[in-house]
């Protein structure tokens, strides 16, 4: 998953009548803006003021954060789109800076402990999106418009958030200005020295077409909610008119992009030692370097790659019998560590959903990992009715196997929602074939129960603006990677009776974790040096045991991202040397519970934050 910030929403009221699909321009003032800005000193309201700057110059967050409007307008951010013209992507320029200045200006060491580590954040923050602009150039990334345009649409409708009314009311709206919309993107697109990257321009090809496509987005899903919207036949035409109009605009778009951009020679998607480092240490927020994680992923990987072989050697023979008495397969002793690990994965692969029960399957398995977490007391859990499991809308797919949009930050009694990629699964058997029951399970717990889900609810407790809206991306992804593992090492398995039960799931964690570890080590070679593509498909392959699909996929994201497939090893890299640490503190004191409710507790902040206030003396009875 990625990270930026989240959004949440307002208690809203529906709209009374029908209301013309022209909106207003958005309210930001670049010169208002520089004079509040300069005479704000509270941190907390520089967080709220850099909030309602993205609310008005990129509307969609509303939806993300959970605000959706101001007193008597209760859709102001939901019926519009961002304006995404070189103007305005030169105005937000120049008001990051403004923003960027001030907090530079404010002495750290006048401020609170919570609020010079907000606008450390902040800052961060800030400085990030500023390099976004101005060197990772990606307002040339055509993916920037067209993911954007799909999150702004399906946000929409994804939650009940308002009345059905009044949210059929802003997509139509939206849809009034996709024309619009495209044609900003167009201008920034249609330079001769843009040339997006070979993948860029793969993938955004397939989600025009998945956003366009006849029963999609636009004509079936919308259609539907506009059918029982209980507008009046006017409005409702007005509206289904508005939508069509919208997926004439994207084809038209798909077809200037086919035949104007794609073409162009390709751009470089390797961004080069000094950027990557650049972009790394904004980012991740971390301890390590990109060259010292790299060593400590490496050394890692021999470690994990080992004690995964050693499973494997242990229950081969036993596991398999019945195959090995067949002829099938020779005894372990005969074969390498790669065809033993690799036989006991190809039975495992055997109790594997399909892309059809691949939903159903994982809802089936909540009951046995929240049993767990409640009979071992790992911390105390929300309502897993809270969290939802869906395929994937097709204008997002292409990217992760599996990703979860939380509940919005200020609308926290709303749902979360995870998307399968099945789209994505279906493309080749062998990425089914990596997600057999028990990997099933792992990735439950990862997104769900008590990872990704359980971990941005109690950051949605927060008052404070910064630990509410704005994560840590190794804390987030640490988080589920180590809680993931800590069930297995307490004894958790999806097969109680079975004498293998127990090593077969250990062997999966172990093997997730590989994942975590080479993702890490294939985004610093692939970004920093000129490694090639192939080799780190091998190495996921060969050391990592992935089947090949699965491995080509994450190439594929590695190539359109940077830094933030690092943050899954980083992060449980840290939380670990933590826990080391603070079991030391606490000595027989030491509680499960109490380590992890703290973790998920802190609001993700970067890992300087949570050691100090982990470790500080104030832990000690």
């Amino acid at each position: 998953m990625k990270w930026f910030f989240r959004l949440t929403g307002l208690l809203l009221v529906s709209l009374a009548g029908a209301v013309p699909l022209a909106h207003a321009a958005p309210a930001f003032s670049l010169e208002d803006w520089k004079t509040t800005v300069a005479d704000e000193e509270d941190i907390d309201d520089l967080a709220r003021l850099y909030l309602d700057f993205l609310l008005e110059t990129d509307p969609p967050v509303g939806l993300q954060v959970g605000i959706h409007g101001k007193d008597g307008e209760p859709a102001y951010f939901d019926d519009r789109l961002k304006d995404v013209s070189p103007e305005a992507l030169e105005e937000t320029h120049a008001a990051l800076m403004v923003l960027g200045l001030r907090l530079q200006a404010i002495d750290p060491d006048e401020l609170t402990r919570e609020a010079r580590v907000d606008r450390h954040i902040l800052l961060n923050r800030v400085q990030l999106q500023m390099l976004e602009l101005d060197e990772l150039h990606e307002q040339t990334d055509p993916l920037t418009y067209i993911s954007g345009l799909g999150g702004a649409f399906n946000g929409l409708i994804m939650r009940d958030y308002a009345p059905l009314a009044q949210r059929v009311r802003s997509f139509g709206r939206r849809c009034a200005s996709v024309e619009t919309y495209l044609e900003q993107a167009r201008q920034v697109l249609a330079p001769e020295d843009v040339r997006p990257t070979a993948v860029q321009k793969q993938v955004a090809t397939a989600r025009l077409e998945g956003m366009a496509a006849v029963g999609g987005l636009f004509d079936k899903t919308y259609g539907d909610l506009l059918a029982r919207a209980g507008l009046s036949d006017m409005e409702t035409e007005d509206l289904r008119e508005a939508c069509a109009g919208a997926a004439a605009a994207i084809g038209r778009f798909a077809s200037w992009f086919e035949t104007t951009v794609v073409p162009r020679p390709h751009g470089e998607w390797r961004l080069g030692a000094e950027l990557y480092r650049r972009k790394y240490e904004l980012y991740m927020d971390y301890p390590l370097g990109p060259e010292a994680l790299l060593a400590e992923a490496e050394k890692a990987l021999d470690r994990v790659h080992g004690n995964l072989v050693r499973t494997a050697r242990k229950i081969h023979d036993d596991y398999l019998a019945e195959t090995i008495a067949a002829g099938s397969i020779e005894p372990a002793a005969s074969l390498s560590d790669r065809e033993v690990v690799s036989s006991v994965f190809a039975k495992l692969s055997e109790d594997r959903s399909t892309a059809d029960t691949l939903i159903e399957d994982s809802y089936a398995l909540a009951d046995a990992i929240v049993g767990f977490v409640n009979e071992k007391d790992l911390l105390d859990l929300p309502p897993t009715s809270k969290l939802r499991i869906e395929d994937i809308p097709p204008h997002l797919s292409g990217y992760a196997v599996a990703q979860i949009i939380p509940a919005p930050a200020f609308e926290p009694e709303l749902e979360s929602v995870w998307f399968w990629d099945l789209p994505l699964l279906r493309t080749a058997d062998s990425y089914l074939k990596e997600y057999n029951r028990p990997t099933l399970a792992m990735v439950y717990i990862h997104e769900g129960v008590p990872g990704h889900f359980v971990q941005l609810e109690y950051s949605n407790r927060f008052e404070r603006i910064v630990p509410k809206v704005f994560l840590n991306g190794p804390m987030v992804e640490g988080w589920a990677t180590y809680i993931a593992t800590q069930l297995v090492d307490l004894g958790f398995t999806i097969y109680p009776d079975s004498p293998f039960g127990h090593d077969l799931q250990k062997m999966v964690d172990d093997k997730l974790v590989l994942r975590s570890i080479i993702n890490a080590i294939i985004d610093i070679r692939l970004h920093t040096t000129d490694w090639p593509e192939e080799d780190a498909v091998a190495l996921m392959m060969d050391r990592g045991f992935q089947e090949e699909g699965e491995a080509r996929g994450k190439l594929t994201r590695a190539k359109l991202s940077s830094v933030q497939l690092a943050t899954y090893f980083a992060g449980h890299r840290a939380i670990l040397e933590l826990l080391e640490e603070y079991r030391e503190r606490r000595g027989e004191a030491f509680t499960w519970k109490e380590f992890n409710e703290r973790l998920v507790s802190a609001g993700s902040p970067p890992f300087f934050v949570l050691r100090e206030d982990m470790l500080a003396p104030a832990t000690d009875d």
